[in-house]
């Protein structure tokens, strides 16, 4: 969260683009001690975690219930950069009432994450003694908790984790993959069963050889602040540095996780160390953003949100963001070129600016960790939010026959959305189904704003391709496949170009899929399965077919087929790679398919299994893992 040590330095270039005036902060709520996070439920409330142990809230005027949600002071370790940290409110908490915390534990200091109940007359109040713990995460120093949590747009709960804490992560926590620190985790909860599960859509989640299951990202110093944007689902992550820069992490929606953002090898684009196995920046996820300490006062970023709310068209799609030690209000917004620029709007009356919140509209607030303040973000443009689909100019259905045109739904505001200069709708949102201009009005009390956007529709395309058979044997060779559409792009196992290669793909099945986009952007297609099989030909004096076995690899356990055309009396022997036999086996074959169950007892490793008779030998490579 908060460093020790502050070094006032900044690199004065990346902050030249001058404050607009008309947006601003005002006090919200006051009455606090130390907040440090902010959440809503789905209603009104506000929900104010305050580091020593309590849950707070607000109602949708800003005023402070006396009684806290929650009181766990006498579980908390609350000291420094330790305390109740993270609040994160099941996607179903209006019906079901369960919600999650992350603090330390008192005296161990290690990281709980753990569920509890709202009382069941009594919504403002939750039951202290429903706790169940989800997951303890040892915390070698008292330092880098991070603590934010939060349920993504996929239903998992995401935890944020620094690197367990000291200074230049002196165990190199944050690029070990059997270590929890230093990571963005990411589990399934569930009150229908005790602890968690593992997605297993999770990077590492089917191979425990390569990293902890639960980690969806690694190498963070201290993720202090991070979010999901309501819209995209982009995942937008305030990494703090060490003792030069700052850093602003960013994943799309569409990653499949197992991004390395790089820490303690390179704190931003800068080179921190050159030891345990650093790679060069190009092989690290980098930051979209990054500042420099020098010259300036910063010390310790804290991140925030992108803004999706209705009410000021000026803040849409911007992310917001603060430094703890001068609190100044930044931005990030996309450029032209795929990047982002920043824009700094000066102090705007926060001080030691300790996190971010949205209401259930999309609405930002920030907190003052010293001061107790809850502040919310105002505009002097009051025009409402009036953008379609992120403001997109124009939108192709790509054959569904239909498109969901919307905007973010403000409470009392007007809309008027008008198709060939007819009216159609009075809703925030409108279903299209015809070619042409859709334009939106939008009125709040006091201002008005609109948009438009062209809509195509078009047939779907029907893309496939041919040279594909549905069974190979491992050495057969290489096909080439040819699509009907030329231009897109093959995938899958044994895909090199439009080449499909059986060794490469190995045995199993094996899925291969023809992707054509057209020229408005549009994505079409196609997908045929493919069987590799570890086949042997064989003469006709030895076996009239083919030899095969599976899985393989194996655990040790796995089945011969023998599919022939005579009676015949086959020897089966399994070697290890000097040659020394660890298993032999006489089969008796029939005319047909013969299926036969074989479990060795063997170490990991490569072994060669041989088949004979009194004319003929065939082997072939096994694998055991």
């Amino acid at each position: 969260m908060i460093k020790r040590i502050f070094f006032f330095c900044h690199c004065a270039a990346c902050f030249l683009i001058p404050a607009k005036a008309q947006i601003s902060l005002i006090q919200f709520s006051s009455g606090y001690s130390m907040p440090v996070d902010i959440k809503n439920c789905g209603d009104e409330r506000l929900f104010i975690v305050e580091q020593q142990g309590k849950i707070r809230i607000a109602d949708s005027a800003g005023i402070l219930l006396p009684k806290p949600f929650l009181n766990i002071i006498s579980r908390v370790q609350f000291s420094g950069e330790q305390g109740l940290l993270g609040l994160a409110f099941a996607p179903d908490f209006l019906s079901s009432g369960y919600f999650y915390v992350n603090y330390s534990e008192k005296n161990t200091g290690q990281t709980i994450i753990s569920r509890f109940h709202v009382e069941s007359l009594t919504p403002d109040s939750a039951d202290p003694s429903s706790e169940e713990i989800v997951l303890k995460i040892f915390q070698p120093f008292t330092n880098h908790n991070g603590g934010h949590i939060a349920f993504g747009p996929d239903g998992y709960l995401y935890i944020g984790m620094g690197d367990g804490g000291s200074g230049g992560d002196p165990n190199n926590r944050a690029q070990n993959p059997d270590s929890l620190l230093g990571k963005m985790l990411r589990i399934e909860v569930n009150p229908s069963y005790p602890g968690y599960k593992i997605p297993s859509s999770n990077p590492f989640a089917n191979d425990s050889t390569l990293g902890r299951g639960e980690i969806w990202s690694l190498g963070l110093r201290n993720p202090w602040r991070w979010s999901f944007d309501a819209l995209s689902g982009d995942l937008w992550i305030g990494d703090v540095g060490q003792s030069l820069r700052e850093e602003i992490d960013m994943e799309d929606a569409q990653s499949h996780g197992g991004l390395n953002y790089g820490w303690k090898c390179w704190e931003g684009n800068n080179q921190f160390s050159s030891v345990g196995g650093c790679q060069p920046f190009s092989s690290y996820a980098p930051p979209v953003y990054q500042y420099n300490h020098i010259m300036g006062g910063f010390c310790s970023i804290t991140g925030g949100y992108v803004y999706r709310g209705a009410r000021f068209s000026e803040l849409y799609g911007k992310y917001f963001y603060a430094d703890f030690c001068l609190s100044q209000i930044q931005y990030l917004e996309a450029n032209d070129s795929g990047g982002f620029t920043n824009s700094n709007l000066g102090l705007l009356g926060a001080t030691n600016i300790s996190t971010f919140g949205e209401d259930r509209h999309g609405e930002l607030y920030c907190a003052g960790l010293n001061s107790g303040i809850i502040y919310r973000f105002m505009s002097a443009d009051c025009k409402p939010v009036a953008t379609i689909n992120s403001g997109r100019d124009t939108i192709n259905d790509c054959g569904s026959g239909y498109v969901n045109l919307h905007v973010p739904a403000g409470d009392g505001f007007d809309y008027v959305w008008i198709f060939n200069n007819d009216t159609v709708s009075f809703l925030s949102g409108y279903t299209a189904t015809q070619t042409g201009k859709y334009i939106l009005h939008v009125a709040n009390q006091t201002c008005t704003n609109s948009d438009s956007v062209y809509v195509n529709f078009s047939s779907p395309l029907n893309v496939t391709f041919t040279g594909l058979d549905t069974l190979y044997c491992i050495y057969n060779p290489s096909v080439t496949l040819v699509p009907d559409i030329p231009g897109g792009v093959f995938s899958g196992r044994g895909i090199f170009g439009n080449v499909f290669n059986p060794a490469d793909a190995g045995t199993g099945t094996s899925v291969i899929t023809y992707t054509y986009a057209d020229p408005s952007g549009c994505t079409f297609s196609n997908s045929q399965s493919v069987r590799v099989d570890a086949c042997l030909n064989v003469s006709e004096n030895f076996l009239a077919k083919t030899i095969t076995v599976y899985p393989n690899p194996s655990s040790g356990n796995f089945q011969v087929q023998v599919f022939a055309t005579v009676e015949k009396k086959i020897n089966l022997e399994v070697m290890d790679v000097f040659g020394r036999t660890i298993y032999k086996e006489g089969i008796q074959i029939s005319s047909g398919d013969n299926l036969f169950p074989i479990n060795v007892g063997a170490a990991k490793g490569i072994y060669i299994i041989r088949f004979s008779d009194d004319q003929s030998m065939m082997s072939m490579k096994l694998i055991i893992q």
